[in-house]
């Protein structure tokens, strides 16, 4: 059997005295999509935190590659071939799409362990060729989203975590984000996406996690997450999709 190229064991997070979660066990295969979904306040953006060690979890340990990286500070977590994009978009403004792809590459680029694309690779893949001399400022929200995929690429990880990718865009962009993990994961990334659309997760996952109330409560194939019981009652309002 194939090892894990990235496994949560028992984690739990507190803060101050309130619980957030405890006993998390989740483990992702090389190539994979992993979704991860839950209610609001259940820890999903929190594991990314921990997963690229913003935080340091209570207890239990994140394994990469079979080495514990648990509470390592973040550049070194990209450096071992884990990059991220954030909900809430961070590229540099006044730089352009090229810009913000090389200043990444040279930071990090050089560290990473996975695929490497060329600069010119990573902004077709990320629709910015007609955009790349464009002061990102100017830019609308959907290409900033793409700059901030863009940047993670450039540091050639093996495994991306989007957290919620989707939030504020139309159909038409969401299924283009769609199709560019689909891509990704064929090139060998491995990605782990929190998103709260769940045609979405249906779409692309191989497999999904559900948390609730401090706990997994359910993981398995979309179509075995959609018609579990616990998940139709605690996440998708007593309704069948």
């Amino acid at each position: 059997m194939q090892q894990p190229i990235l496994e949560l064991q028992n984690l739990g997070m507190r803060f101050g005295g309130l619980e957030l979660f405890s006993g998390i066990n989740i483990s992702v295969s090389k190539g994979e999509i992993l979704g991860i979904i839950g209610t609001n306040g259940s820890g999903k953006t929190t594991l990314f935190n921990i997963i690229c060690g913003i935080y340091k979890p209570a207890e239990g340990q994140v394994i990469y590659h079979g080495k514990d990286i648990t509470g390592l500070p973040p550049y070194k977590i990209a450096r071992q071939g884990i990059g991220r994009c954030f909900q809430m978009v961070v590229p540099f403004e006044s730089m352009t799409p090229k810009e913000n792809i090389r200043v990444a590459r040279a930071n990090a680029g050089r560290y990473g362990k996975g695929i490497e694309l060329s600069v010119e690779e990573i902004m077709e893949l990320t629709n910015l060729t007609d955009k790349q001399d464009i002061t990102t400022n100017n830019l609308a929200l959907p290409d900033k989203k793409n700059v901030e995929i863009a940047r993670a690429l450039a540091c050639n990880p093996e495994v991306i975590l989007f957290d919620e990718v989707s939030c504020g865009l139309s159909g038409e962009e969401i299924g283009e984000r769609m199709k560019l993990m689909k891509q990704l994961a064929k090139k060998g990334i491995t990605i782990i996406v929190i998103e709260h659309i769940m045609m979405f997760i249906k779409e692309i996952c191989d497999r999904v996690v559900v948390l609730h109330a401090g706990e997994l409560i359910a993981q398995g194939t979309p179509q075995e997450i959609i018609q579990n019981p616990k998940v139709i009652d605690a996440y998708l309002g007593g309704r069948k999709l």
